[in-house]
């Protein structure tokens, strides 16, 4: 399966810091795994499920590589471009060898990275399946699949078709060029497929709720109706959370995905649609910054149970967050696949069929 870690935060953090030097970074994740609690408060019912789930994660993570960093560079030579932009870099290279990607990480940073290891659900192995993918100033990436989707696909490019004659028609602002999603796949991943299907969904509700109270609500709400149009199209197929007989209970769609802007807004879910399904690992921190980022000593005191959202009751989590003090690393939040380090770092698994939110105010 893929792997993927996303930083958000006030201060930036070298590439580095993130990507790199952990004992347990997404580079090292390629072949190495590291699942604290990942099976935490699960009841006995799935016990027989638990083999083939530890067994998925022995899978190594060969077939690509992909980050996105913000930047306001573009800002300062384009009065046109008024945000931060994603820059991106894409390998099929091994990228524990890869030099330039390592000089990269070392004279980058940023206030959002976004990096994501690729275990393809379908060939080829191009730099153009990798993740993330870029839609105007989000950035979108995915862990997991979509079940059935080589006999759902035409579906899928019909709905994209869809929502693109209705963008083109009345003239709104678009997330691809020339307002044409369906020419701007250029892979042939299901993700890529999910994600301009997501993006032509948000393109609308911007146009036509422009005054939304949370920034986050549009990308809530493109998320609910583009995995209702998957489920709609699954049901036709009987693929998915809608296949029949035996052993169905486990079938269904893997959706562990991270969208953002870079500064204003960020959606990260796990979740599995499947009846008796397991969702793949996700873990979030928001204090792990200021352990991996060189700027700060080492020395510094562990934080007290009352700080740790590691060991506070899950019910307490929200009344930590509303009371968070920020760190010298600045308020920040980051949700990884798998904790970096094997260390001491504060961490808490997101919960099933959960989603997470950050938003700049």
């Amino acid at each position: 399966m893929c792997r993927w870690i996303v930083y958000i935060g006030e201060d930036p953090i070298m590439l580095a810091d993130l990507l790199l030097k952990p004992d347990h970074s997404i580079v090292q994740q390629v072949s190495s795994r590291f699942l604290p609690g990942l099976f935490l408060g699960e009841e006995a019912s799935t016990d027989r499920h638990m083999s083939a789930i530890v067994q998925e994660y022995k899978m190594i993570n060969v077939h690509g590589f992909g980050v996105t960093w913000y930047t306001k560079t573009l800002t300062e030579f384009d009065p046109a471009v008024k945000d931060m932009l994603p820059a991106q870099y894409r390998t099929i290279a091994p990228i524990s060898t890869d030099l330039a990607f390592k000089q990269l990480c070392d004279h980058t940073a940023s206030t959002c990275i976004m990096a994501h290891i690729r275990d393809a659900s379908f060939p080829p192995v191009v730099e153009v399946n990798n993740h993330p993918f870029i839609f105007g100033k989000y950035s979108f990436m995915h862990n997991g699949s979509i079940n059935g989707f080589s006999v759902m696909r035409f579906d899928v490019m019909k709905k994209i078709f869809e929502l693109q004659r209705i963008v083109q028609d009345k003239n709104y602002d678009s997330s691809v060029p020339g307002r044409n999603y369906v020419s701007s796949i250029i892979g042939n991943t299901d993700t890529e497929h999910l994600a301009t299907l997501y993006f032509a969904y948000l393109d609308i509700i911007r146009a036509l709720g422009p005054e939304l109270d949370n920034p986050t609500d549009a990308l809530l709400l493109a998320l609910i109706l583009t995995i209702a149009d998957i489920h709609e199209i699954q049901r036709d197929h009987k693929v998915g959370p809608f296949t029949e007989g035996s052993g169905s209970e486990t079938v269904g769609n893997n959706l562990n995905l991270c969208i953002t802007d870079g500064y204003e807004q960020l959606v990260a879910t796990r979740w599995n649609d499947a009846e008796k399904g397991y969702p793949h690992s996700l873990y979030l921190s928001l204090t792990a910054g200021e352990k991996l980022n060189r700027k700060y000593p080492s020395d510094r005191p562990e934080p007290t149970e009352s700080e740790d959202i590691e060991k506070a009751d899950i019910l307490k989590v929200k009344e930590l967050v509303d009371n968070y003090e920020c760190s010298k690393q600045g308020c920040h939040v980051i949700v990884g696949s798998e904790p970096s380090s094997e260390q001491y770092i504060p961490i808490e698994s997101m919960l099933h069929r959960s989603s997470l939110t950050v938003c700049s105010y």
